[in-house]
């Protein structure tokens, strides 16, 4: 029998670094419209909803086939609050006539993550049999030889392994912010990324995670190239 699958976008209004950041326009469109565009094309769920507190980035996302069946409350809508209360919370409300076994969420700056890429990760989540999935990516440079700054001095962050050579050092990772996917009765147990079986994906491709303006200068970039 096939699964049932839906996807979650947490969208929500307020963005310290980037004003606006989920609706900015880049290539002509707002941000959440191409990651919807780009799950609607995949073909792999039953239906996309946005959870946001924001009637702006509602109206917006309904008009792109996106459903938003409700306003998310404040005390979840602030930059402190964890993407999965935000999730839990969503598949708590939400009244659906069908039962469904995985959920994908994906954050609405993940431009670039495309319908294949949705469909090989969903693919390779369902083989795992894991409960949570997620794309990690190697840090290009040892994090035990990271500096930082400390009443206007430069130390390392490790002093003890900071002078070890690059084959003493563990391999690093980091998540990449892009696309997740979960098994339903994970989530409503409330159980987080690493406090169950966790499968991860290692991406070697270069990845745009839109945090910043230097970032979101590289997003758009990319897109003018694209379009070359």
């Amino acid at each position: 029998m096939k699964k049932k699958i839906i996807c979650i976008i947490p969208a929500r209004y307020g963005s310290k670094r980037i004003p606006f950041k989920n609706i900015r326009k880049i290539g002509g469109k707002p941000m959440i419209s191409h990651v919807i565009e780009n799950l609607k094309k995949s073909k792999c769920f039953k239906d996309i909803f946005v959870s946001t507190d924001s009637k702006k980035i509602k109206l917006i996302a309904e008009k792109d086939g996106a459903k938003v069946p409700f306003l998310r409350r404040k005390n979840l809508s602030d930059d402190k609050t964890p993407v999965f209360e935000v999730i839990k919370d969503t598949v708590k409300r939400i009244k659906v006539k069908y039962q469904f076994d995985i959920i994908c969420y994906i954050y609405p700056t993940a431009i670039f993550v495309k319908k294949n890429y949705i469909i090989k990760m969903l693919k390779l989540f369902i083989k795992s049999k894991a409960d949570h999935f997620m794309v990690i990516k190697e840090f290009n440079h040892p994090i035990d030889r990271a500096l930082h700054f400390k009443n206007k001095k430069i130390l390392p962050l490790n002093s003890r392994k900071f002078n070890y050579g690059t084959q003493k050092l563990k391999v690093h990772y980091y998540d990449t912010g892009q696309i997740y996917f979960s098994k339903k009765k994970t989530i409503e147990k409330g159980k987080k990324l690493f406090q169950s079986k966790i499968e991860c994906y290692e991406e070697k491709n270069d990845i745009i995670d839109i945090d910043n303006f230097t970032d979101l200068i590289r997003a758009k970039q990319k897109i003018q190239n694209s379009k070359k």
